[in-house]
């Protein structure tokens, strides 16, 4: 078998991995590079330019009109891999065993010793249950001194403080949930939704069956996104 018939399997391969996928069988790949596929959106035009002029236009004097280099070749079978076995939500999260998380027992200065240390943002609290009972940022911290000024952080636990964790509580920012199984794709759409005076969502909790009080499994960061991304 020469390269070009090779090159047309694979593509032919790839559309029947995306009309499973999208449930149809026409303009798949452009749907596919236009979302899931989106960071092949240039290679894949190509070949489907290149798979078209195999396909239709035969051969020239028994020569084909175009013959793919085997680095296409080689990134057609790279997309086909990506598009059977796209990047799941677990495998970009930080797990929960390397999450720095907190309990309602500890102390509000000590978490924010830990966070000035280590440089962290946000620190999931977890109900003893395992699941996320909220979550603790700096903006937990003003919400905390806007509504009492005169208090102190000293001697207070995060007890103290938890009717600013939950996510929903916090006014400047937003979290969203997803289930292990959600798609690179889906994490990405949901980083995009903002919420009421534009909070953006900053953190993505992976969680059992993407539940709001389901068992924490990991956080997904932009950056644990962009990382995906670029490898």
């Amino acid at each position: 078998m020469d390269i070009c018939e090779t090159f047309l399997n694979a593509y032919r391969d790839l559309e029947e991995v995306l009309a499973v996928k999208y449930g149809q069988k026409l303009g798949t790949v452009q749907m596919y590079a236009s979302g899931e596929g989106s960071k092949y959106f240039e290679e894949l035009n190509l070949f489907r330019e290149m798979r078209n002029l195999l396909s239709h236009h035969g051969r020239i004097d028994g020569s084909p009109v175009v013959i793919p280099s085997e680095q296409a070749l080689n990134k057609l079978l790279e997309i086909l891999e990506y598009a059977k076995n796209p990047p799941m939500a677990l495998s970009l999260a930080t797990p929960k065993a390397s999450l720095c998380c907190a309990r309602l027992s500890d102390e509000v200065s000590k978490i924010v010793g830990l966070m000035e240390k280590r440089g962290y943002s946000h620190i999931p609290v977890l109900n003893k249950s395992g699941s996320l009972f909220g979550v603790f940022s700096v903006g937990t911290l003003f919400a905390f001194a806007k509504d009492n000024p005169e208090s102190s952080i000293q001697g207070l636990t995060l007890r103290d403080l938890s009717e600013y964790l939950p996510p929903e509580k916090h006014t400047t920012e937003k979290f969203a949930f997803a289930d292990r199984d959600s798609s690179l794709y889906e994490i990405k759409e949901l980083f995009k939704v903002s919420g009421p005076y534009h909070r953006r969502v900053v953190a993505v909790f992976v969680t059992e069956g993407a539940r709001r009080n389901g068992i924490l499994l990991g956080m997904i960061t932009p950056w644990d996104v962009f990382r995906a991304e670029q490898s």
